[in-house]
């Protein structure tokens, strides 16, 4: 565990300015930050095309939460799927997704979002790096301890759920994740 200072302070609640926020791409396009918290860097495309390969791994409807770098979403729409969703924010974000979505195949508009044989996956980079600096240095065990019991209380079963860990290799001035490994969870809907 480590002792960096966390990326949020103690009762920091940034969700009533977050969605007019300016969305500060920097020049290269590697990392991206809004309110001075980092949301994504291009050093997460190995993991987030493991996220994006399980969601669409059954074709269908695809929902993410959250646009970033476009990283997950681009993976994505290579897949054969039906309808790409995503769910973003923050207005700056929101106009790259706009931009991005114009040259997309994957196109509709919302209906009954994940139904029977439906997979969810998701990440949580952010949090996750909190928990493995402050609390675990297992990340099997913080998935299955923090994780697991919301998705069992929001309706899904422990046998429809399966994780996969990955190596990364996230730069040693990322601010939000420095650890080396990363879970992939998949959680499939009965």
């Amino acid at each position: 565990m480590s002792t960096a200072e966390p990326i949020f302070s103690k009762g920091e609640n940034c969700k009533q300015g977050w969605h007019d926020a300016s969305a500060d791409y920097n020049e290269t396009d590697t990392h991206l930050e809004i309110l001075g918290k980092p949301v994504m860097e291009r050093w997460e495309t190995p993991y987030m095309h493991s996220l994006a390969t399980v969601a669409a791994s059954k074709g269908g409807r695809v929902l993410e939460i959250g646009f970033g770098m476009a990283i997950a979403a681009t993976k994505v729409e290579s897949f054969p799927i039906e309808e790409h969703w995503i769910i973003e924010c923050n207005d700056g974000v929101f106009k790259r997704l706009q931009e991005w979505a114009k040259s997309q195949p994957h196109k509709g508009h919302a209906k009954r979002l994940l139904k029977s044989g439906g997979v969810l996956t998701y990440c949580n980079l952010t949090s996750w790096g909190e928990l493995l600096k402050s609390k675990y240095d297992n990340i099997d065990k913080m998935f299955q301890e923090t994780q697991v019991p919301q998705l069992l209380e929001a309706g899904f079963k422990k046998e429809y759920m399966s994780t996969t860990l990955m190596d990364i290799n996230p730069p040693s001035e990322c601010k939000y994740y420095s650890f080396n490994k990363m879970i992939t969870p998949t959680i499939l809907k009965e």
